[in-house]
């Protein structure tokens, strides 16, 4: 039943006549106005309502007109919440030893309360009146025009509601991920359906460990821990490739980002059209947008990270290029992943299993090693999958497998090499932070000195 939801809202949400009419009418000021608008009517009657307007859908004021009668404004499925579980003073801000500190940090505390929402219930019944997904439990959103749960802030928001003492609040944003994996088999980049075109960075099962060595809830570990292997094995099969050695024998596999979209991203339509303006050739614009897509899956987008590295059109975006990336950050996080998952059937008894992951941990440490490794620089890059050959290029991802600690646990040199590397960039020297990349002629966020908080903590933290 929900499959068939999906696919009519996707003939709205996602791709069709009703998306391209309205969104090449600059109706609207940005993309994303349009595809969080929930329907008034079911949506097999919505289209039919669409196809009898015929031609007359060109002219701006009637297809305003049926915008206005067959849509709400965006928003209207989320009820604002007060967390049952919020305090205002926590006994973990008592370790903040400076007074501004600590008063900073309390702010921070007290935008839980602003930032909190539910999903109304009618979105449950009514789900095929929706472009939000449905979700159990309360979550928190980015705030702006992100009205909805996105996967990989969910990682870094988790960390913040445990240090706020939040456990409940913690608890639903981890069941609201697994939620996703049990009901769409894995998790989506965002809580809306047009983002169940691609992931992100695969973090649920930190965040369970997160919450494990927090709370010590072991019940509730175990419980969610089918959903973790559900997750893993979503990546193995659709992000996974065999690497060969000469013999043509699967030495280890390797994951990229790849989402296989070959429309523009309905919630930037119009941004996605522009870029491929100049291209004629319909399966290259096909190309670009799904390559588009899948750095935003990455969470990177975007940078020159998966654009063209040479040549005329280097840092371009119509080069972009995300399916020939190896990403090293991504690799590491199935490491760790694999190696969190081995220790949770440990603790379950699950021996068999405990063999399973550890030997995959095993293969991901050896993957981290022969294929991102540069013994010359001291330091993990990424991988070009198309030349063959590292990209050596600074990016702030290049030592996030200290965090995901994907190296032996006897080489007490690898961070220290890694840390040398980063001396030699310079990239210590930022007043700002690490910044993410060195290409200071990009414009691009994901780049230059824009120093991004969750990298650096994750560099930190390794």
């Amino acid at each position: 039943m929900l499959y068939y939801v999906i696919t009519l809202l996707s003939q709205i949400y996602c791709n069709g006549p009703i998306l391209k009419a309205v969104q090449d009418s600059h109706m609207f000021p940005d993309s994303k106005h349009f595809v969080d608008m929930s329907l008034k009517f079911d949506p097999v009657t919505t289209l039919r309502a669409f196809d009898a307007l015929g031609d007359t859908v060109k002219d701006i004021a009637v297809l305003r007109l049926f915008v206005d009668t067959h849509f709400n404004p965006p928003g209207s499925e989320l009820i604002e919440w007060y967390p049952e579980d919020w305090a205002d003073f926590p006994s973990n801000f008592l370790r903040i030893n400076d007074y501004h500190l600590r008063r900073w940090a309390l702010h921070l505390h007290r935008i839980w309360r602003d930032l909190c929402r539910r999903v109304r219930d009618d979105v449950h019944k009514n789900q095929d009146l929706y472009s939000l997904l449905y979700v159990p439990h309360p979550f928190v959103i980015p705030g702006g025009r992100f009205r909805e749960f996105y996967y990989w802030d969910s990682f870094w928001i988790l960390k913040g509601l445990l240090f706020s003492e939040m456990y409940e609040t913690s608890k639903g944003v981890i069941r609201n991920l697994a939620y996703m994996v049990e009901h769409h088999g894995f998790v989506p980049n965002g809580g809306r359906v047009y983002y169940l075109i691609r992931s992100q960075p695969p973090l649920l099962t930190p965040m369970v460990y997160d919450y494990y060595m927090g709370t010590g809830d072991l019940d509730f570990v175990l419980e969610v821990l089918p959903i973790l292997e559900k997750e893993y094995q979503f990546w193995v099969g659709q992000r996974a490739s065999p690497f060969l050695d000469e013999d043509g024998n699967e030495k280890f596999p390797f994951f990229r980002y790849r989402a296989t979209i070959k429309t523009p991203r309905p919630e930037s339509y119009r941004e996605d059209m522009e870029l491929v303006r100049e291209i004629g050739n319909e399966t290259e614009r096909e190309m670009v947008w799904s390559q588009i897509a899948s750095a935003a899956e990455t969470g990177w987008d975007f940078s020159t990270r998966w654009f063209s590295q040479e040549g005329h059109d280097r840092h371009d975006m119509k080069s972009i290029r995300t399916w020939s990336v190896v990403p090293v950050d991504l690799n590491a996080f199935m490491c760790v992943n694999a190696r969190i998952i081995a220790s949770l059937f440990e603790i379950s008894g699950d021996f068999n299993k405990v063999l399973l992951y550890q030997s995959r941990y095993e293969k991901a440490k050896r993957q981290m090693r022969e294929m991102h490794w540069n013994e010359t620089d001291g330091v993990w890059y990424d991988y070009d999958i198309e030349r063959k050959m590292h990209s050596n290029t600074y990016y702030v991802s290049n030592a996030l497998p200290l965090y995901a600690k994907c190296y032996d646990d006897e080489d007490d040199t690898t961070p220290h090499r890694v840390y040398q590397y980063m001396e030699r960039e310079g990239v210590l020297n930022f007043t700002k932070g690490l910044p993410t990349s060195l290409a200071m002629g990009s414009e691009q966020q994901w780049d230059k000195d824009n120093a991004w908080p969750p990298m650096i903590h994750m560099v930190r933290w390794g």
